[in-house]
């Protein structure tokens, strides 16, 4: 049976794309410097919660800020790791690492203005990612980051990190994710910590996730 409200619409809705936004999205391995490149992209990485602080910048009952999770961080002192799967330290231990990208305006077949461009990695055991991440002000706190997309928090035992690192990409712009692996379990840290691998998901058309 047909109703008149059925006879109002139109079914099916056909959707006519181009070829252009039917193509699959690129992903790139950060871990590799081919990679990075077509990103402009570098990678650095230092051991510690505050690297170069004595004792991983650790000191009981006292607030820590550790300054690698900020976009304007400096980090030309530290090296390039050979692989990012390399284990660091021993037991309550921690790492970071800091990949930086300027945008070109184009990747493989994929056009950079206007794409959708996500940051996804797993630390072992648990992880953070901040990505452009300005300082913390009353303004602006841990809640204020993650709401604005500068900030995931621990989600898990070895769980994956994905962060949306624009919804509108600009080329030339430079974006800059900062990621902290700890090692866990925390009441019985056993061997040391690394992240598993660092993906950068490039999409356009219908590839883009809605967010």
């Amino acid at each position: 049976m047909t109703t008149g409200s059925d006879k109002d619409q139109e079914w099916p809705i056909i959707f006519n794309f181009t070829p252009e936004e039917l193509r699959p999205a690129v992903v790139l391995n950060l871990d590799e410097a081919a990679d990075r490149a077509l990103v402009n992209g570098k990678l650095k990485w230092a051991p510690g919660l505050v690297p170069g602080e004595p004792n991983e910048g650790l000191v009981a009952g006292k607030y820590i800020e550790s300054p690698p999770r900020l976009k304007d961080f400096d980090d030309s002192s530290w090296e390039e790791p050979e692989n990012i799967r390399e284990v660091i330290g021993t037991g309550f231990t921690f790492a970071w690492y800091r990949f930086t990208i300027t945008l070109p305006e184009k990747v493989r077949h994929v056009d950079i203005a206007g794409a959708q461009i996500w940051f996804e990695t797993c630390s072992d055991d648990y992880g953070e990612v901040w990505m452009d991440c300005p300082p913390f002000t009353r303004e602006f706190l841990a809640t204020h980051a993650i709401k604005a997309n500068n900030f995931t928090p621990v989600t898990g035992y070895n769980a994956r990190d994905r962060i949306l690192v624009t919804n509108s990409a600009e080329v030339g712009r430079k974006h800059v994710i900062a990621c902290l692996a700890i090692n866990a379990p925390l009441a019985i840290p056993l061997g040391g910590t690394f992240i598993r691998y660092a993906r950068l998901e490039i999409c356009q058309g219908v590839a883009k996730i809605p967010v």
